[in-house]
């Protein structure tokens, strides 16, 4: 029944194109994320610099300048590795959703075929005999008198 492909390739397609946009969402979230993270980071380890620079002007040694600029310069690499690696982690993750998506695909095109496939058979079976279907309809159709009927 191609309006049953249609309607199946559809969803599938739905199904997919929502699991990508989620799939970019949660690695933009991620990739934002550890971005601040990264950032505050630095930005802590700016301020403890400058609080070490502080001490040793008030007690007049270079050498705490010295190891505070040191790890302030630690504090940036480690930041910009943690920002890329954040980057790394949200293109995996889009790889990911694509992966899943492909599989979406492959997946619904299969029960779409298999569903037309029991939805022929069933047509053939009501062609060759029509009386089950006809006594089964008799049979749905006083069963719902049953439940939904007036009661005294």
């Amino acid at each position: 029944m191609p309006w049953l492909d249609r309607l199946n390739d559809r969803n599938a397609r739905k199904i997919a194109h929502l699991l990508g946009n989620r799939a970019a969402e949660a690695g933009q979230l991620a990739q934002d994320r550890l971005q601040d993270f990264a950032r505050d980071a630095g930005a802590l380890a700016g301020r403890t610099a400058n609080d070490f620079a502080d001490y040793g002007r008030q007690h007049g040694a270079n050498l705490l300048r010295e190891q505070a600029r040191h790890y302030a310069g630690v504090a940036q690499d480690q930041a910009h590795d943690i920002g890329s690696r954040a980057r790394r982690y949200a293109h995996a993750a889009g790889e990911v959703a694509g992966d899943l998506v492909d599989h979406g695909r492959r997946e619904g095109a299969m029960i779409a075929d298999a569903a037309a496939t029991q939805a022929t058979r069933a047509a053939r079976a009501v062609r060759a005999d029509p009386v089950p279907v006809i006594v089964g309809a008799i049979g749905l159709a006083l069963f719902a008198n049953l439940l939904f009927g007036r009661r005294r």
